[in-house]
């Protein structure tokens, strides 16, 4: 035997060995669809109850996206993961925070709020989404009240407090974080609170929540069915499921990723959101800019956290905010000029329709599976080591496509 055929055998058996060993991952890359243009979107979450100068700024913030434009005509879109509802602290001061009482954003101090909202998605800047009837389970919070003078405050404060404020397994809305590692809740409340939040966003906005974004990213498969049985369509993932809280107070994980475009037991479609952008918190726009033209490349969404705490925090640091989302935009635009705007449910109809945003020939596909292959380090590692990259390098250099 030549040396020629020894090397073509041992590269044809590392190949598939490697097939074979990354088989659930390499199979989870090809079914998830491949993208022909940049798609970005920026998704803010905990809008709604709160403070009611949230109003001001979500005018603020539907003017900045306005000013910007994709190829087609369409500015950003920053979806709203919406908060339903929050303590009646007048309510819970005067019965001793003894029992949970709510406020809805119907209430007329948040009509400003909900006005801005329906405003800004009658523009095209902003899309609505379930992020909860409210930031926490009400029964665990009230029980901790109890002992917690600070909580009581929290409840009981003369204005509408902010959640993020609450410490951070509290905000976990799916989940019993009244003592620690959490506990599960009730399969039959779930359903009922459920079924609740889908009835108070259709009141509020006259439309059912086709997309649910779960607070804190913790949720189970008993919410994610009580939520598609409720009417929800998208469930917005950070590619892992969270479903409960540690001693430590860290989220307990699934090890299964999951990936976009992928459709869980109960009918629902996944999308990831796993770019993150928080002025407040120091995440650079460089760093988020270099992020969203590595999903691009790779023919994924780029989905952008950017939380309401950015606009919400003292006057130098929202105008900071303010002016590192409108860099952050025009940076995107000049980077990738074939980038396309729009919301997260949009996203999900193209990959349901497999429209002609999506890629369907196979030839394409093949380099983009090579591309996600390659952004696992364990198999571009042995990969390396074996020399399986060779064949791999020669079908990437073959299958690539013309450049966007």
């Amino acid at each position: 035997m030549t040396w020629v055929a020894v090397v073509t055998l041992w590269l044809a058996a590392a190949s598939a060995a490697l097939a074979i060993a990354f088989r659930h991952r390499i199979a989870a890359a090809w079914r998830e669809p491949v993208l022909r243009s940049p798609v970005v979107i920026l998704e803010s979450d905990d809008w709604g109850y709160g403070p009611v100068e949230q109003s001001g700024m979500l005018k603020r913030l539907a003017e900045l996206l306005a000013g910007f434009h994709d190829r087609t005509g369409r500015s950003p879109v920053m979806t709203l993961g919406v908060v339903l509802a929050g303590p009646d602290t007048a309510t819970m001061r005067s019965e001793e925070c003894r029992r949970y009482s709510r406020i809805g954003i119907g209430d007329p101090r948040l009509a400003g709020v909900r006005d801005a909202m329906l405003a800004g998605a009658e523009r095209g800047v902003f899309a609505l989404q379930l992020h909860g009837r409210e930031h926490f389970w009400p029964d665990s919070l009230v029980r901790v009240a109890r002992r917690s003078a600070w909580l009581r405050e929290w409840l009981a404060t003369d204005d509408m407090p902010s959640t993020e404020l609450l410490p951070s397994p509290l905000q976990s809305r799916w989940t019993d974080a009244e003592h620690l590692p959490s506990r599960p809740l009730p399969v039959d409340a779930i359903d009922s609170e459920a079924m609740a939040e889908v009835r108070a966003f259709a009141n509020a906005f006259a439309v059912l929540p086709q997309v649910a974004v779960p607070p804190t990213f913790l949720w189970n498969r008993d919410v994610e069915a009580a939520w598609v049985r409720a009417g929800v369509d998208v469930v917005v993932t950070p590619g892992r499921r969270n479903t409960a809280r540690s001693a430590d107070g860290g989220f307990v994980r699934e090890q299964e990723e999951i990936y976009n475009g992928a459709h869980g037991d109960g009918g629902c479609m996944y999308v990831v959101r796993d770019v993150y952008f928080e002025p407040a918190l120091g995440h650079e726009r460089g760093r988020a800019v270099a992020d969203v033209i590595a999903r691009s490349r790779l023919g994924r969404p780029a989905l952008i956290e950017i939380h309401r705490s950015n606009f919400l925090a003292d006057p130098a640091a929202v105008e900071r905010a303010l002016g590192e989302l409108a860099r952050f935009i025009g940076e995107i635009l000049t980077h990738l000029p074939g980038v396309r705007f729009m919301s997260t449910a949009e996203l999900a109809t193209h990959y349901r329709d497999f429209s002609d945003l999506t890629e369907t020939r196979t030839f394409l596909r093949l380099h983009f599976l090579l591309r996600r292959l390659s952004a696992i380090p364990r198999l571009r590692k042995f990969a390396w080591m074996t020399g399986a990259i060779l064949p791999a390098g020669l079908a990437f250099a073959i299958t690539r496509p013309r450049p966007w």
